[in-house]
C-alpha cells in the first residue's frame, strides 16, 4: 500500500489529521496554480470548496490517481468553469482575455504529468545549469533565494537593466530547452510560472522530509 492509498484510508476513516496534513502540503502549489488564471480570491473559493466537497463526502470518496493529481484537476476543472462563466458577463475586451486564458488549459490538460513526473522536474534543473555563467547565477537568485533585480544588482555589482537582460535571456533559452526535450511549447509567461511550480514542489518535498 503506498502513501496515497494510505491516506485515502485514514481520510475515509474520518482522520481530520490526515486532512489537515494534505490541506497544508498541497494548498500552496493549488494555490499558485489557481492564481494563474484567476484572482487570489476567487482562487481560495476554489481550492476550499474543492477541500470541503472531499470532507463531506470522505466516507465513499476514492480516487485512482494520487492525491495531488486529482487536486490539480479538480481546481483545474473548477477555474476553467469559472472561467466560462464570465465570458457571459464580461465586455467583449474582457472576453477575448478569458479566451486566451482557457486556452492556455490545453498546456495543463494533464496535471500529474506536467507537474509530478521526475524525468520532467529533473530536466528543468538540468537545463538551468547549463545557462551560462552569468545568466544562471541571476537566475538562482531569483527563482532560489526570491531575490529582486535591484538586490540582485546591488550583490553582483551590475545594473538593473542587465540583471533583466539575464533573466529574460534564461527564460528564453530554458524555453527553447524545455521545448526540445519535452516536445512541448512553452511561452514565456507559462515558463516563468512552471519554474515557480519546480520550486514549490522542491520546497515541499524538502518540508516533506524534514
Amino acid at each position: 500500500m503506498d502513501k496515497d492509498d494510505r491516506e485515502m484510508n485514514r481520510l475515509n476513516e474520518g482522520d481530520i489529521d490526515t486532512f489537515r496534513e494534505i490541506f497544508n502540503r498541497e494548498v500552496p502549489l493549488l494555490r499558485a496554480f489557481a492564481g494563474k488564471f484567476v484572482d487570489r480570491s476567487t482562487a481560495q473559493d476554489i481550492i476550499q470548496d474543492v477541500f470541503l466537497k472531499i470532507w463531506m463526502n470522505r466516507e465513499n470518496f476514492h480516487i485512482y490517481e494520487s492525491v495531488r493529481a486529482y487536486l490539480f484537476r479538480a481546481v483545474r476543472n473548477r477555474c476553467l468553469n469559472y472561467l466560462e462563466r464570465q465570458k457571459f458577463v464580461k465586455m467583449e475586451d474582457d472576453r477575448s482575455l478569458i479566451d486566451e486564458q482557457i486556452r492556455e488549459f490545453s498546456f495543463f490538460e494533464s496535471p500529474e504529468q506536467l507537474y509530478l513526473e521526475k524525468e520532467l522536474l529533473n530536466s528543468v534543473f538540468e537545463a538551468i545549469e547549463r545557462l551560462p555563467e552569468k545568466s544562471r547565477q541571476v537566475f538562482k537568485l531569483v527563482y532560489f533565494e526570491n531575490k529582486k533585480a535591484a538586490e540582485i544588482a546591488e550583490i553582483l555589482q551590475i545594473s538593473v537593466r542587465t540583471v533583466e537582460t539575464h533573466i529574460y535571456k534564461s527564460l528564453k533559452f530554458l524555453r527553447a530547452e524545455l521545448s526540445r526535450e519535452n516536445n512541448t511549447i512553452m511561452n514565456m509567461g507559462l515558463l516563468s510560472f512552471f519554474m515557480e511550480i519546480c520550486l514549490l514542489l522542491v520546497a515541499n518535498d524538502l518540508m516533506t522530509r524534514g
